[in-house]
């Protein structure tokens, strides 16, 4: 009897076991705030896997826009971000260009301009 209740579980346990590997591992890591850590971590300390996650996050116009305004709202990011600009003559040529579409911000950066015409 006991060799039969002995089966009976280990028949039971593996049928579960079974059943639990069969489900959705995505579904199971969203629903674990310890196991999306872990993956997260992974993919942060992997500048593939990072670089291959941000391309997939800029693909998609909502999520691009959740990305950029995470950035903007983050200081540090924002700082390498300007820095990077400031450094790259065809990057600050498009944001000039893309500033000026607006007339305030056109006055503005004329007014700015002249300014540090006049300090030289």
């Amino acid at each position: 009897m006991t060799r039969r209740l002995a089966l009976a579980v280990l028949i039971a346990f593996s049928v579960s076991a079974f059943a639990g590997c069969a489900g959705d591992p995505v579904k199971a890591m969203m629903a674990n705030p310890e196991m999306q850590t872990k993956v997260m971590d992974a993919i942060a300390g992997n500048s593939d896997m990072a670089g291959k996650l941000v391309d997939q996050l800029m693909g998609k116009d909502d999520m691009r826009a959740m990305v950029t305004d995470k950035v903007a709202a983050s200081t540090d990011a924002m700082q390498a971000m300007m820095g990077k600009i400031a450094k790259d003559p065809a990057m600050m040529e498009s944001v000039v260009n893309m500033a000026v579409q607006d007339p305030a911000m056109k006055d503005h950066l004329m007014s700015m301009m002249k300014a540090m015409a006049a300090k030289k």
